[in-house]
């Protein structure tokens, strides 16, 4: 499920501003923890220190965490430092995660992830792959237009395993590439109601970059005229054989993406960093014609 495509674009789901992750970048390379108040200070660039509680909350939101659980200072690796770290990386060496989840609807504050699927990428082939179903709490039964979307009922997600064994798996599968960057179509979404998610359970969620195809494929295809996935998918010629199912749809935005890598190599891009500055760059205004 990648939400729609939106009139108007909004952040990739947590990927930073070139701006903020210098700062933050800078900080990482003092080696010294860092209290949260000063962490969220330059998060916002701000010229006084906020109040605990509101930069304990900041913090808490872009690590995906929950604000309790913080500590009150940083080590070094946590500012951030996966997204950073990997910056440099060249992307003939880099691994991605290519993410995609079913949900009980698109409110993220209400609803549920019901399966989440995932596509390891590595020198531009697909290498390992992750899915599993997930038990949504509550009683309530999925909704009719739910299940003729996604042909998953509450059959299917009776015998699956609850939220926080689904996402315990799901963290062990990421675990194992390290601090590799999410991908997705629609970025926002997805990573939205996993950190949220995760945000609930005693695993927390790996503090990396996220990167979205939608908002590359924006700037790269820029007479596309359509970005959702299945125009995107037809633009390369990537055929998804099981659409609206999360590890059909991330087997399908894996193919776009190393499609994209393509494509923004051959604009100069040679790093993780590159791709990141990319996705922020203001989209170019299509003149009206008279």
């Amino acid at each position: 499920m990648d939400g729609g495509e939106a009139v108007r674009e909004s952040g990739a789901g947590d990927p930073l501003p070139a701006g903020m992750r210098r700062r933050l970048g800078a900080l990482r390379a003092e080696g010294a923890p860092v209290s949260l108040v000063e962490v969220a200070r330059e998060l916002l660039a701000l010229d006084a220190l906020p109040a605990a509680r509101i930069a304990r909350r900041i913090v808490a939101g872009l690590l995906g965490a929950r604000p309790e659980a913080l500590p009150e200072q940083l080590a070094p690796r946590e500012l951030l430092g996966e997204e950073c770290a990997v910056a440099a990386a060249p992307l003939s060496r880099a691994c991605f995660a290519v993410v995609d989840i079913e949900t009980t609807g698109l409110d993220r504050r209400r609803d549920a992830i019901i399966e989440i699927g995932a596509v390891r990428v590595e020198g531009l082939c697909a290498t390992a792959r992750f899915e599993t179903l997930v038990r949504p709490p509550g009683p309530g039964p999925l909704s009719a237009a739910i299940v003729a979307l996604t042909g998953i009922d509450d059959a299917l997600l009776e015998p699956a395993p609850p939220a926080h064994r689904a996402l315990a798996s799901f963290a062990g599968w990421l675990g194992e590439a390290g601090d590799a960057p999410w991908v997705a179509h629609n970025a926002r979404f997805d990573s939205g109601f996993l950190r949220r998610a995760f945000a609930g359970q005693a695993t927390r969620a790996p503090a990396v970059a996220v990167l979205c195809t939608q908002r590359l494929a924006r700037r790269l295809l820029p007479r596309l005229g359509r970005y959702d996935l299945d125009h995107v998918c037809a633009q390369f010629g990537v055929r998804n054989r099981a659409r609206h199912r999360a590890l059909g749809d991330a087997d399908a935005t894996a193919q776009v993406w190393i499609e994209l890598l393509g494509l923004a190599a051959a604009r100069g891009a040679e790093t993780i960093g590159d791709l990141l500055d990319l996705q922020e760059q203001p989209l170019r205004r299509r003149r009206r014609r008279r």
